[in-house]
């Protein structure tokens, strides 16, 4: 699984990767993956995933967190699916 790192306008650095969940365990849209993004303040995740993201560019990168939705961490003790659903 790729993870890719950049830095956005404010200094921020960001991990990137794709969630692939387990067949039937989403629904709808994200269900065939996303891409996560995890930040020093906040997680966003962008459906569907973008071909080609592991090979783009630190602009290219930063153009697709631009369109990612903010979504909650993980709680303390929750599940990641816990998570997801909010």
């Amino acid at each position: 699984m790729a993870v890719l790192e950049f830095t956005d306008v404010t200094g921020g650095r960001w991990l990137v990767w794709a969630t692939i969940p387990s067949p039937g365990s989403v629904l709808g849209p994200l269900g065939s993956g996303w891409l996560t993004f995890d930040g020093p303040t906040s997680r966003r995740r962008l459906s569907p995933i973008p071909d080609g993201w592991e090979t783009a560019s630190q602009r290219q990168l930063e153009q697709l967190w631009e369109r990612a939705v903010t979504i909650r961490r993980t709680p303390a003790g929750g599940t990641q699916a816990e998570a997801e659903d909010r």
